[in-house]
């Protein structure tokens, strides 16, 4: 059983405006699509209608022109100290507000602010905002004019002290801000945009002329066998963007206190002045979910920090973010070693160039060296050589460790590449401690040892444990390769194995085994080829999960996800408006019946001609089949999918996600056969005849609905479909939502 409360009372306004003729305006290119990235409220940018005779160009403002090829040149070479931060854009200071940019558009319930922003042939672009302070219930998002992509909502929930917001950026060279404030708000919202930053390099994507990945080709990936034992700890490690042009690494580290303060540690270079800690992003997760090189999912993000320490001569900064990373990006905090005594042997984990995460390892010992003049004298471990990987520019800040994975340094710099993988310089995080007593601002040790405990060593631990720890999962190997599989019969092509085909496959499951259960918060896939016919105005597959042991029999859960959203030739991260419960062996699938003709979906496969290992499973009309026992080679192979599951130590039934709230009661849930749904309120029933029923897809279900008392009621599902339905209703003044699972 579960359920959720309901306080947004601006989403009941916008349901509302549906229902009102808005007939002065209409985005011409609306794209209702989910948010992503930084914590932000689910939300759909109203629709506006614009009139005829608006000029097409008088919300819109044009940067000044960017040579993207001369940028790069400039900045191709490391500076001349050998810091390895890395620039990516070219930012612009603007000052934009509702009051001298843009259009309002108004009705009687929101009243409608949109500002277009372009620089040309920019790869992204992202924003940051001097100025921002919402009222209750108003919004702002950024759409994307090139893929539709929505940033946002973003909301007073974001309010901070210091009034910045910094978002991530969005893809392609022209976006539209979009503000809705209600009618009779408290206050009217304070917005100015201080910021455009135009990415010369593309960040997101990436240049066709560039390989995939800007980093060098030594390097390795964090999640490749060699890396094993590090899980923990990579997942500390995130890729920092600052003022929006500058990118670094840096990690989430632990305190004494143990109380789950999201600090950062990184470079002072990088971060050396509370402005830059405020306009930075932090990005999680940010890997490939395997040994192989694929772009990783960028949507885990947050925004904005406070700095509490920083010192330039040891160049460390220590910053505390302004949201707490929330459990399904799986942070850990690092632990820590202060002792003086050089660690036997090193690994460091970073994002070199911002690409996805990369680990190098040392196995020798570090010695104590100074870096330049600039910096404290013997202030720095230096490594030799790196015997696997190395640091590029984009790993300052990059966590150094010790043998027992505790934190000992952060990258400054130094001379290593893949050429000539020597001479990397990390601060000693043992001076960093204390070395400036005289301010709390210029060490750690007042932010890190709260309890004045003395701790020359302190463990690392997870922000979140029980039913909030998450842990990713894929069935690809490390010596796994991916490929988008080609149909062949003769010299003839039939279409993708994982996807668009013209012999009447249309679903497309993994196979996962877990020995306890788990909660599935979502699943990531790898999209090899992605194309949408631009003469249909919508193109969706459904994820589905089913219950079963030789192929899928029992769905679980259903939900449709846009594939205009998609993106090629990476890792596109798709959440699940609900968590879904799984017990032992269970599959993960995508149909993909409603895509139209023109269209072509292919998701990569691992490429196994010598493994005949098979989780991958395919379905037509005939039903469920093996795709080893299907292809014509018979090779074994896995799609390239992997899954957030949490609470894997729970032993709840299906779909039982806790009892902590407690304002309603569905039972029995699982619902079978012919039985009744019971629903126990502590408040009173409102309008009871108003209770409405979704499946997974947003049709309504008409379910009939007996009221047995002021506080209950009674549906009856006989004849339905199997699946999950969520029930809606109102009770002591608030929606309450049921989710049931019902198998006939």
């Amino acid at each position: 059983m579960v359920f959720y409360l309901i306080f947004d009372l601006y989403r009941c306004m916008s349901m509302k405006l549906k229902e009102i003729s808005i007939t002065l305006f209409i985005l011409t290119v609306f794209l209702p699509f989910l948010a992503d990235g930084q914590i932000s409220q689910y939300g759909v940018p109203i629709q506006v209608i614009k009139q005829k005779s608006v000029s097409q160009n008088s919300d819109l403002v044009v940067m000044p022109t960017v040579d993207n090829l001369k940028m790069r040149s400039k900045y191709s070479r490391q500076n001349t100290d050998l810091l390895k931060s890395f620039r990516f854009a070219h930012s612009f200071d603007v000052s934009l507000t509702p009051k001298n940019s843009g259009k309002w558009y108004n009705t009687t319930e929101v009243n409608v602010w949109q500002l277009r922003i372009r620089s040309t042939d920019a790869y992204s672009l992202n924003l940051i905002l001097d100025q921002f302070h919402l009222p209750e219930n108003a919004r702002l998002y950024l759409i994307s004019a090139k893929t539709g992509d929505v940033k946002g909502a973003f909301t007073s929930a974001n309010n901070s002290e210091n009034n910045i917001l910094a978002i991530e950026p969005v893809e392609g060279d022209e976006l539209m801000v979009q503000y809705e404030e209600p009618v009779n708000v408290s206050f009217p919202g304070q917005i100015r945009i201080s910021k455009v930053a135009h990415d010369f390099v593309g960040i997101l994507t990436y240049d066709p002329r560039i390989p995939l990945g800007l980093s060098g080709a030594c390097n390795i990936n964090v999640n490749c066998d060699l890396a094993n034992g590090t899980e923990n700890i990579r997942d500390a490690v995130c890729r920092i963007i600052i003022e929006g042009a500058e990118i670094c690494s840096g990690a989430l580290i632990n305190n004494t206190a143990m109380d789950g303060t999201p600090y950062v540690l990184t470079a002072y270079h990088c971060i050396s002045t509370a402005k830059k800690a405020q306009s930075s992003v932090f990005l999680f997760n940010f890997e490939s979910p395997y040994c192989g090189s694929i772009i990783g999912d960028v949507s885990r993000s947050l925004s904005g920090s406070s700095l509490k320490a920083s010192l330039n001569v040891l160049d460390f900064s220590l910053v505390q973010l302004n949201t707490t990373p929330p459990y399904y990006y799986r942070p850990y905090l690092v632990g820590w070693n202060r002792k003086t005594t050089p660690p036997t042997s090193t690994i460091c984990i970073h994002q070199p160039y911002g690409d996805i995460k990369k680990i190098a390892i040392d196995n020798n010992p570090s010695t104590t060296a100074s870096y330049s003049g600039t910096y404290l004298t013997n202030g720095f471990w230096r490594i030799g050589q790196w015997e696997k990987g190395v640091t590029e520019v984009g790993s300052s800040g990059g966590p150094l460790f010790d043998p027992n994975k505790l934190l000992v340094g952060t990258l400054t710099g130094g001379g290593a590449n893949c050429t000539l993988p020597t001479n990397d310089y990390f601060e000693k995080f043992a001076l960093s401690w204390n070395h400036r007593t005289d301010s709390i601002s210029r060490q750690l040790k007042y932010w890190l040892d709260p309890l004045n405990s003395g701790a020359e060593t302190l463990s690392g631990m997870s922000l979140y444990s029980g039913k909030l720890l998450c842990k990713p999962a894929t069935n690809f190997k490390d010596n796994d390769t991916h490929a988008a599989i080609q149909i062949s019969t003769g010299l003839t092509k039939k279409g993708y194995w994982s996807g668009s085909n013209l012999i009447g496959y249309t679903d497309f499951a993994e196979k996962f085994t877990f020995a306890k259960n788990c909660e599935i918060q979502g699943v990531t896939l790898g999209i090899a080829k992605i194309k949408t016919n631009a003469a249909f105005p919508t193109s969706y597959i459904d994820v589905q999960v089913y219950g079963g042991i030789n192929e899928p029999t029992t769905l679980l859960y259903t939900e449709k996800f846009d594939t205009r959203k998609f993106m090629a030739d990476g890792m596109n991260y798709l959440p699940f408006k609900t968590p879904v419960k799984t017990v032992g062996t269970f599959f993960i699938s995508y149909n993909i019946t409603q895509m139209h003709s023109g269209d072509t979906l292919a998701v990569y496969m691992a490429n196994r001609s010598a493994d005949v290992t098979n989780s991958f499973y395919l379905k037509n009309q005939s039903g469920w089949t093996k795709y080893n026992s299907t292809n014509t080679a018979g090779n074994g192979s896995a799609l390239l999918m992997e899954l957030i599951a949490c609470n894997v130590d729970d032993t709840n039934g299906i779909n039982d996600f806790g009892t902590e709230l407690t304002s309603a009661r569905f039972y029995p849930n699982p619902l079978s056969g012919n039985s009744l749904l019971n629903v126990q309120t502590t408040n009173e029933i409102d309008c009871p005849e108003e209770i409405v029923v979704f499946d997974l897809v947003g049709k309504q279900i008409q379910v009939p609905v007996i009221q047995t008392g002021s506080n209950s009621l009674t549906l009856n599902f006989a004849g339905k479909r199997p699946g999950i339905y969520m029930v809606h209703m109102e009770s002591g003044g608030h929606t309450v939502v049921g989710k049931i699972a019902y198998i006939p």
